[in-house]
């Protein structure tokens, strides 16, 4: 048998195979060429809530005021020296900041040398006095009684000054006040006659000055509030631009060239005075000038960052059943920072921030 014969037969044996195999395929559904995959189905999106940042409306009392910011100082103030003599300082009795009154002593200077002469003046007024009567028992003339009395009144004029010295060597507070600085002197130390040894300053007569944006506001006699930090105490305008103008108007017709105040006023300034309590360390201290120009009690008060400007109308963004709503509003007395809200808003009204 050739070889072609041979193939021949081959596939004459295997066709019945390959036909069953053919039909097994057909019955199943199977298919030599892959299915086509069906359209993939995206899957469904929710719509997430809106969330809001809000704020609560609320009632409050709302100001309209000028602050302005100024040092306390003392209306009047005493630079203490000795006026006729010199020396070593023995003592202080007070330090920076201590209260005095009206005689208290500031400080001494030594006086052995002057303690001596008038311990030695005592003895030789003591000796013109036993001289006169001695003249007087020994039965002398009147010219003799006359001239030794001249010399025991000469002792006692040379021992009296020598006394007031002794005296002035303590100098003394000349007011109810407060020592507000003291020389850079020590115990010790020389100080020579009109050398300045310690300042006083008069608590009673403190005053602001200040110089406010609006200065026609602050006219004499205006009550204000003056704020020390987180004090306040009540205080009142006694000076403005216009009543400083009448002063200096009177003093110059009156030539008298002295201010008796104290106070080296200017122009474009307003002077506060304490009125009741006075803080006993507020000298020095800023201090600021409180007007209130306007005052609502009990109002709605919001931000004014959360009024908007809509088609030319003020409006307010409020949540209402999870919804943004812009409300109009009616605005009152308003601040730089705040505005009270006269109609539109209500104590409670969750307000949209943002």
């Amino acid at each position: 048998m050739s070889v072609p014969d041979k193939i021949l037969n081959r596939l004459r044996r295997a066709l019945p195979a390959l036909l069953c195999a053919a039909a097994v395929v057909i019955n199943t559904g199977c298919y030599l060429l892959p299915d086509e995959e069906e359209a993939a189905i995206p899957p469904a999106v929710k719509a997430s809530e809106v969330s809001y940042t809000t704020v609560t409306a609320k009632r409050k009392d709302i100001e309209k005021k000028l602050t302005s910011t100024g040092t306390v100082t003392a209306e009047k103030q005493y630079d203490l020296s000795y006026e006729k003599q010199s020396g070593v300082i023995s003592e202080f009795y007070v330090r920076a900041g201590d209260h005095v009154n009206v005689d208290d002593p500031i400080c001494e200077i030594d006086t052995t040398d002057l303690d001596d002469q008038i311990a030695e003046k005592e003895l030789y007024l003591e000796k013109a006095k036993l001289n006169v009567d001695m003249i007087w028992e020994g039965g002398g003339t009147q010219a003799q009684i006359d001239s030794a009395y001249v010399d025991v009144q000469l002792l006692e004029r040379e021992l009296e000054k020598l006394r007031k010295n002794r005296e002035g060597a303590v100098l003394r507070s000349p007011i109810d006040g407060v020592v507000s600085q003291l020389a850079d002197v020590r115990a010790g130390d020389s100080v020579s006659s009109g050398q300045t040894v310690a300042t006083v300053i008069d608590t009673s007569a403190l005053y602001i000055a200040v110089k406010p944006e609006d200065l026609t506001k602050f006219t004499v006699d205006t009550k204000v509030q003056i704020r020390i930090n987180k004090d306040y105490y009540d205080g009142v305008v006694f000076m403005d631009p216009t009543a400083l103008a009448e002063y200096q108007a009177e003093e110059k017709a009156s030539h008298d060239k002295e201010d008796k105040t104290g106070i080296s006023y200017e122009a474009d300034s307003i002077y506060v005075h304490f009125e009741g309590d006075v803080p006993a360390d507020a000298l020095g201290q800023l201090a600021d000038v409180i007007l209130v120009l306007e005052k609502s009690e009990n109002a709605v008060v919001i931000s004014n960052n959360l009024i908007k400007k809509v088609d030319g109308e003020k409006v307010v963004y409020v949540l209402k059943d999870g919804e943004k709503v812009a409300v109009p509003v009616e605005i009152g007395l308003t601040t730089g920072s705040q505005s009270e809200i006269i109609s539109g808003i209500e104590e409670g009204d969750e307000l949209v921030l943002k």
